[in-house]
């Protein structure tokens, strides 16, 4: 019985390489002394995960704390609308 040799791609390797090293830094981030700093983005659709590096910051990024401002403020501008539309 013939067993064919099939070497691995340089790419492939190098791939596994850097998801080796991705999987080594995820577990020293989530059992070293950052690990209760680990926190979940506030921002209703998002679900990814952050390093909270200020006790204020509550979104992952920019993009997600614009957004959660921008519907907070839609919402505002709806309430006052709806009031007044109450009012007459």
């Amino acid at each position: 019985m013939v067993i064919p040799r099939v070497q691995q791609h340089p790419v492939t390797q190098l791939v596994e390489y850097a998801m080796a090293h991705i999987a080594e830094d995820a577990a020293e981030l989530v059992t070293g002394p950052l690990a209760g700093s680990i926190a979940r983005c506030e921002a209703l659709p998002c679900d990814r995960l952050m390093i909270r590096t200020h006790a204020r910051r509550r979104w992952c990024s920019v993009r997600c704390g614009d957004r959660v401002r921008a519907a907070r403020s839609y919402s505002r501008g709806r309430q006052s609308e709806d009031a007044a539309a109450e009012r007459t």
